[in-house]
């Protein structure tokens, strides 16, 4: 019993060293291993997504989720105007949203008291956003400045500070 073993384990011994040299002796006659892709085994792999900023807050990824979109929601931009907070948020696949907050910066958000939250956000500029309110009102976020439309024709304009 013990002698085949010995002689099954020469065996195998023997057959991987003869396959591994055929694999060098192949890879040498192919560059080196390197092996080289034809038009039919190429793939195209979606590069990584790589999140511009940190999270929203919390309670923007809740509002979001709660009214049928994602709570996956990074920061794109966020500003000080004025006492109040207002930030662009953007999704996994590039869609963007609003989320105001009023009341003092050092305020908890809370959505639907001091919190307006908006989908269909629009880049109109290289730091600039605009999206539009269910009654007209217009939103218009920046680095500079941050401007309200009212639907009535009212104009509410303030100096921006980016957050940091």
């Amino acid at each position: 019993m013990v002698i085949a073993t010995v002689f099954l384990t020469i065996i195998a011994m023997t057959g991987g060293f003869v396959l591994g040299e055929r694999q060098r002796g192949n890879d040498r006659s192919t560059g080196g291993g390197v092996a080289t892709l034809g038009p039919s085994d190429e793939t195209s792999a979606s590069p990584a997504f790589d999140p511009p900023g940190d999270w929203c807050p919390q309670e923007t990824r809740l509002t979001s989720e709660r009214t049928g979109g994602t709570s996956e929601l990074w920061q794109v931009l966020k500003i000080y105007a004025s006492d109040d907070v207002y930030w662009i948020c953007q999704d996994r696949d590039g869609g963007l949203y609003y989320q105001g907050k009023t009341g003092g910066r050092d305020a908890p958000l809370i959505e639907g008291e001091n919190g307006l939250f908006l989908t269909g956000v629009v880049r109109v500029g290289e730091d600039s956003y605009r999206v539009e309110d269910q009654k007209g009102n217009i939103f218009e976020v920046s680095t500079k400045r941050f401007r309200l439309i009212r639907a009535s024709g009212k104009v509410e304009t303030a100096s921006a500070e980016v957050a940091g």
